[in-house]
């Protein structure tokens, strides 16, 4: 087969509009974080990058920042890590700023008593967000 007769192959296989579902918010194959298994997907990265030795916050920060990259999401620019630790919340969008449903990242970190950083990061919905919050309050010092 000739590099022409593959392209006109191919062509005749690609429908209009066929890769307009994965980018809809409201299938399943979807790949916006309004989609629950793609946040699910996120977390679980989250997870197992995270769960590695940790020698400062920035290193924390960057793993965080890679896996994000990996769904077109980011970071704020000029989050500077604090040394001794921090617990923040930033509100994250995805493709454009039109998303109805706002979506945050939970990061808390803190240096232990080894030298090295612990830290937990959780992408969540409004109410993900509220049970974290509200875990935290009932958490006795």
């Amino acid at each position: 087969m000739k590099f022409r007769e593959y392209l006109t192959e191919v062509d005749a296989n690609v429908v209009n509009g066929q890769a307009i579902d994965a980018h809809e918010p409201t299938t399943e194959a979807s790949i916006s974080i309004s989609n629950p298994k793609v946040r699910a997907e996120v977390n679980a990265r989250l997870i197992i990058e995270l769960n590695s030795v940790i020698l400062s916050p920035q290193e924390g920060v960057q793993k965080t920042r890679k896996i994000l990259h990996t769904f077109g999401l980011d970071l704020p620019a000029l989050y500077e890590p604090d040394l001794d630790g921090d617990e923040i919340v930033f509100t994250l969008t995805q493709f454009d700023s039109s998303d109805v449903e706002s979506f945050y990242l939970y990061l808390i970190y803190y240096l232990t008593d080894d030298g090295y950083y612990d830290f937990y990061t959780e992408l969540v919905d409004e109410s993900g967000l509220e049970e974290i919050m509200s875990d935290e309050e009932e958490e006795p010092d």
